[in-house]
């Protein structure tokens, strides 16, 4: 992060007192501290001006620019602003601001453009145009990222304006990266909320997150990138686990999340930023296979990467969830002859047959497209039925590869608990760590395994691949649990009751 990088901590918050309370209990590391003026309802605009502590960012957001107030209501707040000499106020571009970007005073002047449907093609017209209009004042631009491509050119944006010159970052899940990456690329400030406080803005990422999981404030010209690529992306524990694990052994790498919709659209984004491995997830397991340049022999046999590193100028996918999916089991069962009935046909549904018909097991594959079904299970030599043929179906195993279940979803199950017959249930989702499924499995009295344990198996495996470091898994196990609300136990237990400075080797 530059020096000239302003952190500003966001207050937008609906009432005097409670604005009044997290200004004063603003953070240490905060910067400045943004009031939002035009979300409280029961603005007391003296009272807050009079506050001792941080300096202030007054803004006061039209309704056409993503804000609460009206028209009138802005010019004789902005005017007591000004008039009272805070340190910085927020300016919209256009004409109605346009008489309080001269005069005098020590307050500098924000002219910020927020897009909320999308990021306009031509961003350096939008630049100058705003640099002619606003004289003195710091430019601040903010687009909705339709495309996870969209962070590069915000990018390319800050890198042509210089260190400093400009606040610019997206907004929405596609363009968490660009709040992480934007000091780095030489934005003049990031905006944060405290953690659990109101956002003012779709994909904010807490204060205490940028510094503690991120450490954004060390991104420098030598951190290395990695990632998780997925769609959905925000329930993934990912990053916590491998940025924990990073800051355990002391390395200059920062783990980001990206979310794709598209394979397509993330493509620019994998050449252009320095990353040096991603983690691959739901969607695009299969998808991206064309992109690569070479697999290992598990991914060849599969037919999906959860892992991708950059070997000089190579990307070489690799699979460390048949060996993940195996570990768990084989303190529980015996695969070798053990009757299984797989549910799902995608990436992930590939790995576990993969591994339990190369372990002995005789595999019949469910899916509710049955030419799915039958594709796999000719692959891989295991059996295909139609899916309600699954209903009481007798085996000694019943595995969901599928993501029915996954978060935010949580109330979903892919078949009826009257369905199970198999002794033992293993869920590979891992958020949250028991599903609906496994709930009503144990409420039944089966034995039932999560995915959390799959799940730091194959980050550890792939820490090593990204990093040449080996990975402290037991840390990661922790991290998991915690961020999960559950206590560590031993890998293969039943489940409880329920109540940067120093490089890897890898290049």
């Amino acid at each position: 992060m530059t020096s000239r990088c302003l952190v500003i901590q966001v207050v937008a918050c609906d009432t005097t007192e409670a604005a009044c309370r997290a200004y004063l209990a603003a953070d240490p590391r905060a910067d400045v501290v943004e009031l939002r003026w035009d979300l409280v309802r029961d603005l007391d605009a003296d009272r807050m001006l009079a506050l001792k502590g941080k300096p202030k960012l007054i803004t006061v957001r039209s309704r056409q620019q993503g804000g609460a107030a009206r028209p009138a209501e802005r010019e004789p707040l902005l005017r007591k602003a000004l008039a009272a000499g805070v340190a910085y106020v927020d300016l919209e571009f256009g004409e109605r601001d346009l008489v309080f970007l001269s005069g005098r005073g020590r307050t500098r002047r924000l002219l910020s453009h927020h897009d909320f449907n999308g990021t306009p093609a031509d961003l350096q017209a939008l630049y100058r145009e705003m640099r002619a209009a606003g004289g003195d004042a710091l430019p601040k631009i903010v687009t909705f990222a339709d495309a996870a491509s969209d962070i590069v050119r915000v990018r390319d944006l800050l890198q042509s304006a210089g260190p400093g010159s400009l606040i610019a970052f997206c907004m929405g899940p596609k363009g968490v990266p660009s709040r992480i990456l934007a000091p780095s690329w030489g934005s003049a400030a990031v905006y944060a909320p405290a953690r659990g406080a109101a956002g003012s803005a779709p994909g904010q990422v807490c204060l205490e997150e940028l510094f503690g999981l991120y450490r954004f404030h060390l991104i420098g010209p030598g951190t290395r990138l990695l990632g998780v690529l997925g769609y959905p992306i925000g329930h993934s524990l990912s990053p916590r686990l491998h940025n924990a694990a990073l800051v355990e052994l002391g390395l200059d790498y920062c783990y980001l999340p990206f979310e794709a919709s598209r394979l397509a659209e993330f493509l620019p984004v994998l050449s252009e930023l320095r990353l040096v491995g991603l983690s691959v997830t739901l969607p695009h397991k299969e998808a991206i296979l064309p992109h690569l340049d070479a697999l290992d022999d598990t991914a060849r046999r599969v037919g999906a990467v959860n892992t991708v590193v950059k070997v000089w100028n190579r990307l070489e996918g690799r699979n460390t969830d048949v060996e993940a999916f195996l570990t768990p089991l084989r303190g529980r069962m015996a695969l070798e002859g053990a009757r299984v009935a797989v549910m799902g046909a995608g990436g992930a549904a590939q790995a576990v047959v993969d591994g339990l018909v190369r372990s002995g097991a005789r595999v019949t594959v469910f899916n509710r497209t049955a030419a799915r079904a039958r594709t796999l299970a000719r692959r891989f030599g295991a059996r295909h039925l139609p899916w309600a043929r699954l209903r009481r179906y007798p085996c000694d195993l019943l595995v969901n590869a599928t993501s029915v279940g996954l978060a935010p979803e949580i109330h979903r199950s892919p078949i009826p608990a009257s369905w199970i017959a198999a002794p033992i249930v293993y869920d590979i989702i891992y958020n949250p760590p028991e599903t609906r499924l496994l709930r009503e499995a144990r409420c039944r009295g089966q034995s039932t395994l999560g995915g959390v344990e799959m799940f730091v198996a194959q980050a550890a495996a792939q820490f090593a691949l990204f990093t040449g470091r080996q990975a402290p898994v037991e840390l990661m196990r922790r991290v998991a649990l915690g961020a999960l609300g559950e206590e560590p136990r031993a890998a293969a237990g039943p489940p409880p009751p329920k109540p940067r400075p120093r490089r890897g080797k890898r290049d």
